[in-house]
């Protein structure tokens, strides 16, 4: 192990959602991004070469995975990629120290927590797998209290049903959860005793989910595809009750990570049962590069956290925009793209990417249809902090990773259940959409405006100028950069 170094970095790479990120030694946050920015692929799998390019020879890089258990899975042929492939780029990697990937989703939202006592924190990670896990609860010294191993996923479960709709996994599961409450969960109980059945204690030595899979074809072939959808909900909250009732146990605050943490439907069902409750902005294994690097910093000096301020961490685009030129634009024509500053860490546009549309018209389909997405698929509203609670009822946050219930009718910002997924933005956001909304407001008496990423379906969001001015000639969307 390295004695004398510069900086902690860590990265995730042979996964989908690749990335890195780097703290300083006094555990600031001085960059995180995905792959797929740098690499214009979604949820690219490997590390792009630029990203590669700036680890220095005195940083201490973590890599986000055990190795060791990877390898033994590939030889193994537990995993279903080439062998002799995955060896050749293990061999290659150059790291100084590695963990377990569940254990990097876990550090990721332990060492980001908002709150100072560690001592009543519990975590829940749950995503497809990891090595062989697929969901483990950990106290808060990141000792593993139960895990379960493949098959027994709730993600890979999640995942396929996506795929049998003809869309992409790990990619698009957030359709499926926003399908689900057109329809009924008449399958619900039925998917669960399926998904019980399945062992959990030892490892798998065979094709994943393959009963799950021909499940969901028979299902779909004489129902609808809302009802099998809205089951496939149903198995996803009955999995989360289930588990956080035995962390609940071990802790009155959550930290909840892994992948499936993104089902923001089942994440606000449980946030009653605890005290407080932490996701990361980045639960995916992108923020485990985050993760991998805080663990480090934090086994090394004995901190508890490292220093998070915001979400905005990635690529400066070192512009200035007037935000009166913005509002004007969207007044007269609706809706534009904004691009400036530091790209956000994670899933989420938090007003640095974002494609911002006047709520007061019906915007929605036009929207969606920019982004080339299903006329079903929601909007979130980004809203000045201090009318949050006029307008909404519910658990609402900085990052979207809550819904709540609309109180006002502007139909562009609310789904077909009533509710929304809101982004507070605070009287500290360093974002520009800060500013924005409040010249908004001024003009409008509207707090609020509908925030999505500035992206096109199945692509990354802007990262760079280049990318904006892409978008722009591509989409015929004016974009403030």
């Amino acid at each position: 192990m390295l004695k004398n170094f510069k900086r902690y970095c860590g990265f995730s790479d042979i996964t989908h959602d690749a990335g890195i990120a780097f703290l300083s030694l006094n555990g600031d946050i001085e960059f995180a991004t995905h792959s797929e920015r740098y690499s214009r692929k979604k949820h690219d799998t490997t590390l792009h070469e630029d990203l590669i390019d700036m680890i220095s020879d005195d940083d201490h890089v973590t890599f986000f995975e055990d190795v060791n258990l990877r390898l033994e899975g590939y030889r193994g042929g537990t995993l279903h990629h080439s062998s002799k492939r995955f060896n050749m780029i293990y061999d290659s990697l150059d790291y100084n120290e590695c963990l377990s990937h569940h254990k990097s989703h876990a550090a990721s939202g332990l060492y980001t927590r908002p709150w100072e006592d560690i001592t009543n924190t519990v975590i829940l990670s749950i995503d497809g797998v990891g090595e062989t896990q697929t969901t483990v609860i950990f106290n808060h010294n990141l000792e593993v209290i139960e895990d379960w191993h493949s098959p027994r996923s709730l993600g890979f479960a999640y995942a396929l049903l996506t795929r049998e709709f003809g869309l992409h996994a790990l990619s698009d599961d957030y359709v499926v959860m926003g399908m689900s409450v057109y329809g009924e969960p008449i399958f619900g109980e039925y998917l669960v005793e399926q998904f019980y059945n399945l062992p959990y204690e030892v490892k798998y030595t065979g094709k994943v989910g393959v009963g799950f899979q021909r499940l969901y074809k028979e299902l779909l072939d004489k129902n609808s595809v809302y009802d099998v959808a809205a089951s496939a909900q149903y198995l996803a909250e009955y999995v989360f009750n289930e588990r956080v009732s035995v962390a609940r146990k071990y802790g009155s605050k959550l930290i909840l990570t892994g992948g499936c943490a993104q089902n923001i439907i089942a994440a606000t069902k449980i946030r009653p049962m605890f005290d407080d409750m932490h996701i990361p902005v980045a639960p995916n294994d992108a923020g485990s590069a985050l993760g991998a690097a805080a663990y480090t910093y934090c086994k090394r000096t004995g901190n508890t956290r490292i220093n998070w301020e915001h979400a905005y961490l990635g690529y400066d685009m070192k512009n200035n925009i007037n935000p009166k030129e913005v509002v004007d634009y969207i007044i007269q024509n609706e809706y534009c793209g904004v691009a400036s500053g530091k790209a956000e860490f994670g899933p989420r546009a938090l007003g640095n990417r974002s494609l911002l549309a006047d709520v007061r018209h019906d915007v929605k389909d036009t929207v969606n249809k920019i982004k080339r997405r299903q006329k079903f698929r929601p909007f979130a509203p980004a809203i000045l902090e201090e009318f949050a609670e006029e307008y909404f009822d519910g658990y609402m946050n900085e990052y979207m990773q809550y819904t709540s219930k609309a109180k006002h009718d502007y139909k562009s910002v609310i789904h077909a259940d009533g509710t929304s997924r809101v982004q507070i933005v605070k009287k500290d956001c360093t974002s520009i959409i800060r500013t924005i909304l409040e010249e908004y407001y001024d003009r409008t008496s509207v707090p609020m405006l509908l925030n999505t990423s500035l992206n096109i379906r199945g692509k990354p969001m802007v990262n760079n100028q280049n990318d904006a001015i892409d978008f722009e000639k591509k989409y015929n969307v004016k974009v403030f950069y």
